[in-house]
């Protein structure tokens, strides 16, 4: 069986730190993309163990333990006897905020309940997506939505827009839970409403809608990756619509109507060894 697990964009990030437990929660404001990994999967014909690897080079270790993770959850809550093998060619970057080890799993997490023959039911699959963590109960629902991450509550919105967009992925890896940290340390929240982004993001134009998007961790991941600045500041003369930077990761997004402008600056990024994307979102 093959199936695809798609990335997505988190376009606008909200932090709270809580003053009862001091824990930083995360809501942010997320469209998943036309940009996927290709996953095969297979039963074995004898009893042996669930098999995961990948068919290309573009492994990032921390991603395959979630997958792990989902196959030994999957067994647990539904007990099924066949084993699977699991085959990954990677096409989404691992550690740069694009969710695609959750949205691997996710894929792979389907795909078994319907080799197995089994009929979870949505609140079966959601019990067990929150058992997994991660943003895997985000793409259970896989629609432009408000996830909120500490609660792990995925709130589907009428997102209005139907831009081109542009991945602009910066080679360095920069982990979340060390974003995170970072934050913590030495980064401050903008005290912007996500409120608004999302009633523009269902009611106002594209431009207005860039307008008010907002990373609070965008300072904090160009105080890694200062190369990032430049980008934006480009995007910014160049005039495109909506742009910022993807969730936790070191991705830059673009969202224009204009495709030939992004192709302009993929071309132009790509020349500087950045890795680019032309795609999609998924409405």
């Amino acid at each position: 069986m093959i199936v695809t697990a798609n990335a997505r964009l988190s376009v606008s990030v909200e932090t709270t730190l809580n003053p009862l437990t001091n824990a930083l929660e995360i809501k942010s404001l997320v469209l998943p993309i036309e940009f996927s990994d290709t996953i095969t999967i297979d039963v074995f014909n004898t009893a042996f163990m669930d098999i995961v690897h990948y068919t290309n080079k573009a492994l990032h270790v921390k991603e395959k333990r979630i997958i792990d993770e989902a196959l030994l959850k999957m067994r647990e809550q539904f007990g099924y006897k066949q084993n699977f093998s699991v085959k990954i060619h990677k096409n989404i970057p691992t550690g740069h905020g694009l969710g695609s080890g959750a949205s691997d799993a996710t894929a792979v997490v389907k795909a078994v309940a319907h080799l197995a023959k089994l009929k979870p039911t949505p609140e079966q699959y959601y019990n067990l997506a929150v058992k997994i963590g991660k943003d895997v109960p985000y793409f259970l629902v896989n629609k432009p939505a408000v996830y909120n991450l500490n609660k792990q509550e995925v709130t589907p919105i009428k997102f209005k827009h139907n831009p081109q967009v542009l991945l602009i992925i910066h080679p360095d890896i920069y982990e979340k839970e060390n974003v995170v940290k970072d934050f913590l340390d030495y980064g401050e929240s903008l005290q912007k409403p996500l409120e608004k982004v999302v009633e523009l993001a269902e009611s106002g134009s594209l431009r207005e809608l860039g307008s008010v998007l907002f990373n609070d961790f965008s300072e904090t991941i160009i105080k890694h990756t200062p190369a990032l600045r430049t980008v934006l500041n480009d995007l910014k003369q160049l005039n495109v619509e909506a742009y910022g930077i993807a969730g936790t990761g070191t991705t830059i997004f673009a969202l224009s109507d204009n495709r030939h402008l992004l192709r302009f600056i993929s071309d132009k990024y790509r020349k500087q060894n950045y890795q680019t994307v032309m795609t999609k979102v998924i409405r």
